[in-house]
């Protein structure tokens, strides 16, 4: 059996009331699982804890789901077995806690537990990036650029009781088509991950092209206004021109005082400590500057290089998980340290050399573990990088006002020394205040260098920022046809099969006998047969429900599509469907998932009142048969 798709199913579901006690703990199994009983019994509870579990969104609690405090579910995923735990409560947005590993192993470690928030904050991750790189979704954007949450993919997977038999989806009282669209889109596998990335990586690249833009127009409109030059060539030579007339002040200063009358200064000493007061701090701030711009650089090296090293290992991460399922294990005969002869006296399952139980799925998940971990690391690593290299551009930009500032007090503080007598006549005075003028404008005239650096900085980063833009339009605009023939064949598969289910349909609704297209708009959450949505309501339920085990199966045999092969249906026979109507669909689906067996891996999990008498008592069956006397939570 392939596991090539990505799928997600419910190992166990374990439900634990306020007192510590378990209301509810069964194991569910591949294949198609039943939870039926009568009417009341708790049926629709046990399908809306397992909604919620896997990170639905639902506060629509009765009293007796009140009773109880949190529920577990242990889920395998692609390979690695994870445990979610939420905890019961009638606010919205609950964070979910979640276990590298099964119920038992988790039930007895405390430690090992991570808990994310239902939606992505900054640069922390939500439940959804986890459950959605451990499912190998990409990241999708709906209505108001806000990211698909598991509850959206929720929303596809589970057939409730509550939603009207007109919609297609799970029913949300804020919904948008956009939102329903991206849904469709991903769990059809409509686009690759790579046309997913590479939309993404456009909208972000088009938003710093517009903000970098702004911020580059503005900085350029305020230098154009001032009248100075705006490249660093231009501004160099301001300040040269500046310079020279500020020696020959200082030569004129300088002629001056040796034809002037003079007197000793009783300040002169009072001079040359304030300069010298000024300088050393100046001095002290430029030596810190050009250090933390050398660490700086360091650090940005190391960072680069710690970001290379985690992708690799991701990247090998990924080939050990590869090699692992297309090899199985694979023995050791030598120690890896001696290199003598391991001796085999180890029981089946267990490791050579650490002697530990160990299973392929363990292994899986542990891989898997540190796999999103390291993905998470670099993330985070990426944005202090970011953010490093900004910090190294501003104190780039800085630089040049520190070294002038510098040269200048210098300059100053040995002409105060040199300088033991000073005249004050009215041309000197003219002079020294020229000085100032030109001392000044030099302050100013360096300090527009660093946003003349920082023009430039921006002026290369827009021009790579445009580059990038062409080529992903491009490569984008070269990926819509696959995109239109994927979509084209998903749905004309997910047709035939929607198609034969109705024709299976007992003789109810003519017109679903003679059925030969279903349309189905994800964008309108809206469906119908031939041009036609007007049947009764369990007609319309018939209807619903075939197209969604439709698209379930379809699944299974379109090999692009990334619907998880999991379907949750509560209660086939709503909305009035009589016995004999919903036992023959119950049995269809269970003979078409029966066809699967031994080909893909899949998961169905319903709910009935009116169980078929083939199906009851079989290894179909989850739990008990439930009633209003033994309810399928024990409080």
């Amino acid at each position: 059996m392939t596991k090539d798709k990505s799928y997600l199913f419910l190992n166990r579901l374990v439900i634990i009331t306020h007192t510590g006690a378990s209301a509810y703990d069964e194991r569910f199994h591949k294949g198609v699982n039943i939870i039926r009983g009568k009417n009341s019994s708790g049926k629709s509870t046990v399908s809306n804890f397992i909604f919620y579990a896997l990170g639905g969104d639902f506060i629509n609690w009765n009293a007796e789901s009140m009773r109880c405090r949190e529920v577990f579910a242990e889920v395998e995923i692609n390979g690695g077995t994870y445990t979610l735990k939420r905890n019961v409560s009638t606010a919205k947005v609950q964070p979910m806690s979640i276990f590298w590993g099964t119920f038992e192993e988790a039930k007895n470690d405390a430690i090992n537990w991570k808990t994310f928030s239902f939606a992505q904050r900054g640069e922390s991750s939500s439940f959804t990036n986890i459950l959605f790189n451990a499912l190998a979704f990409p990241e999708v954007k709906g209505e108001n650029d806000s990211n698909i949450t598991m509850h959206q993919i929720l929303r596809l997977l589970y057939i409730d009781q509550d939603s009207p038999t007109q919609c297609l989806f799970r029913r949300e009282i804020f919904d948008y088509p956009l939102t329903r669209q991206a849904i469709s889109e991903l769990l059809l596998g409509v686009y690759d991950d790579s046309l997913y990335s590479d939309r993404l990586s456009l909208k972000k690249a088009e938003k710093d092209y517009d903000e970098k833009k702004r911020e580059f127009d503005n900085l350029n409109k305020a230098y154009t206004k001032s009248g100075n030059a705006t490249t660093i060539e231009g501004l160099t030579k301001e300040i040269d021109k500046v310079k020279v007339e500020l020696e020959k002040v200082q030569t004129e200063i300088t002629k001056t005082k040796e034809a002037t009358t003079i007197r000793v200064a009783k300040n002169s000493a009072t001079r040359v400590e304030t300069v010298q007061k000024e300088l050393i701090p100046t001095k002290q701030k430029l030596k810190d500057v050009t250090s933390d711009i050398y660490q700086l650089d360091l650090d940005i090296i190391d960072s680069k290089s710690f970001i290379e090293t985690l992708v690799k290992r991701i990247f090998d991460l990924d080939n050990s998980i590869l090699t692992r399922k297309v090899l199985g294990d694979i023995s050791l005969d030598l120690c890896p340290q001696c290199l003598n002869p391991l001796q085999n006296h180890v029981a089946e399952g267990h490791c050579l050399l650490c002697k530990q139980p160990l299973t392929t799925e363990e292994e899986i998940t542990h891989a898997k573990r540190l796999k999103q971990e390291l993905e998470l690391q670099v993330k985070e690593s990426k944005g202090l990088l970011t953010k490093k290299e900004r910090d190294l551009s501003e104190l780039r930009g800085s630089l040049p006002q520190w070294k002038e500032k510098t040269v200048q007090l210098q300059k100053e503080l040995d002409l105060a020394i040199s300088e033991s007598q000073s005249s004050r006549d009215n041309k000197l005075d003219d002079l020294l205040i020229q000085k100032g003028g030109f001392e000044k404008q030099i302050e100013i005239l360096t300090l527009q260098l660093k946003g003349i650096d920082l023009l430039d900085q921006l002026k290369k980063e827009l021009a790579e920022l445009k580059t990038v833009i062409e080529m992903l339009a491009l490569t984008i605009s070269q990926r819509v046809q696959q995109q239109q023939a994927n979509k084209d064949k998903a749905l004309a598969d997910i047709n035939r099969k929607a198609v034969y289910i109705l024709h299976n349909d007992l003789e109810r609704q003519k017109e679903f006998k003679v059925a030969r297209q279903v349309e189905i708009d994800f964008f309108g959450d809206s469906m119908s047969l031939d041009g036609n949505f007007n049947f009764s309501a369990s007609s319309n339920t018939y209807l619903k429900n075939a197209i969604r085990f439709a698209i379930f199966f379809s699944s299974l045999d379109v090999d692009f599509m990334r619907y998880p092969k999991f379907i949750l249906c509560d209660n086939m026979e709503d909305k009035g469907m009589e016995k004999e109507r919903t036992q023959n669909l119950q049995k269809l689906i269970t003979n078409m998932s029966e066809g699967y067996k031994d080909k893909e891996e899949h998961q169905i999990i319903f709910s009935t009142s009116m169980i078929a008498d083939e199906l009851e008592g079989t290894v179909y069956c989850v739990g008990d048969y439930y009633n209003q006397n033994h309810r399928t939570l024990h409080l």
